[in-house]
């Protein structure tokens, strides 16, 4: 059976095939080279993936996405497109870590232009079982995306249990309420913009992160 996950990796490598290798992304200062090389590297590279998250080792990150990007666009799409090794602990873990991951890389890239003014599209439809992978994300990622927030975040999607990210220092000041699709919840959460949420409540007490 697909998982969302990869189904998720099948959309997005063929979006960014059809968008080629110069096309903007809601990731700041990427275009969808840079994007690509970050997915095949954090999927192929362990090395790459320690580096993203210990400073001392950005330069040689650096170097491994230098490298990346002087390779043939097409073929580091079509290698990350058919999923982890089989020996690449990565397999295992692709539909639990990849569903949050491609869904909002998909979406940076559906999104990008945007980022030049363009029209924010509409949220895609998804089954209720893609719909169920993305809750499951969203409620695994919101505390850990909006743990700096100075006030309680409370995010509602129609039809689900709302997700509640409050740390105890902030619990009793009032909350900021987010409303909208799941997968709208999950890519606001994640620091985007061009996205279709309504919000009530403080906004400047709500700190989002970044994936």
């Amino acid at each position: 059976m697909t998982t969302f996950a990869a189904a998720e990796r099948a959309r997005l490598a063929d979006l960014l095939l059809e968008k080629g290798p110069h096309a903007p992304t809601l990731c700041e200062g990427w275009s969808t080279r840079d994007l690509a090389a970050h997915l095949w590297l954090r999927e192929n590279r362990p090395d790459a993936m320690a580096s993203m998250f210990v400073k001392p080792l950005a330069g040689h990150l650096d170097r491994l996405t230098a490298h990346t990007k002087r390779r043939e666009y097409v073929d580091v799409v079509g290698e990350w497109s058919q999923g982890p090794a089989s020996l690449n602990p990565m397999r295992v873990a692709d539909r639990h870590v990849n569903a949050a991951e491609h869904f909002i890389h998909l979406e940076d890239v559906r999104r990008g232009e945007a980022v030049a003014g363009g029209v924010t599209p509409a949220p895609r439809d998804f089954t209720p079982s893609e719909e169920d992978a993305l809750y499951r994300s969203l409620r695994r990622m919101a505390p850990l995306l909006l743990r700096k927030s100075a006030a309680p975040v409370v995010l509602q999607a129609p039809g689900r249990a709302p997700v509640t990210v409050a740390r105890e220092a902030v619990a009793l000041k009032a909350p900021v309420t987010v409303s909208g699709p799941v997968g709208e919840l999950l890519f606001w959460a994640s620091g985007r913009d061009a996205v279709h949420v309504d919000l009530d409540g403080d906004h400047a007490a709500v700190v989002r992160g970044g994936i």
